[in-house]
């Protein structure tokens, strides 16, 4: 199914475009959100990756998925966002996965937290976290082993929990918030 709609947006037909966008709107926008935390600009930040896929899909080899290569190119818009930007608000948007029971100052603190990650760290938390991407996914997105995407996200949720433990009144969820 991939294979065939490669090669029609290979070939430059309209339609198989228009399904793409169809397909992975709804995630890309998602994404981007979660870098901006404002839905405009996740909006505008989607379409700028769709329409650098569709202009650079002649030279997409096809030593990954469409979908992966569709992530990264979103995840390059959205970091040469947050450059020019320098957004202090990173990660809006992302706990939709959190129990009920989680106020919004927990989920304020943990988002502070999050923000205060370095890229290498706080990439992998929003994909597998709030995209639920695979590890495998993750480490052809960001061209590292599965082993590091792991690494990373144990050092991310460490660095978050012990942030979260030295802060009053908040209690690490022993189940784990991430």
């Amino acid at each position: 199914m991939e294979e065939e709609l490669l090669e029609k947006l290979k070939s430059g037909d309209k339609e198989a475009f228009i399904m793409l966008v169809d397909k992975y709107r709804k995630k890309v926008i998602s994404l981007c959100y979660s870098y901006t935390g404002d839905y405009g600009e996740a909006e505008d930040l989607s379409q700028e990756a769709f329409l650098s896929l569709y202009k650079s899909i002649e030279s997409f080899r096809g030593d990954s998925s469409l979908s992966t290569y569709l992530y990264r190119i979103t995840i390059n818009k959205c970091l040469s966002y947050k450059k020019r930007i320098n957004l202090k608000e990173f990660v809006g948007g992302l706990f939709g996965y959190y129990k009920e029971e989680v106020d919004y100052e927990e989920k304020a603190y943990v988002r502070q937290c999050i923000d205060a990650l370095s890229k290498d760290l706080k990439t992998p938390v929003l994909l597998y976290y709030y995209l639920g991407l695979s590890y495998k996914e993750i480490s052809e997105i960001l061209n590292i082993s599965e082993r590091a995407v792991e690494g990373r996200l144990y050092r991310a949720k460490g660095k978050i929990k012990s942030k979260i433990e030295k802060e009053e009144g908040l209690i690490w969820n022993k189940n784990g918030i991430l």
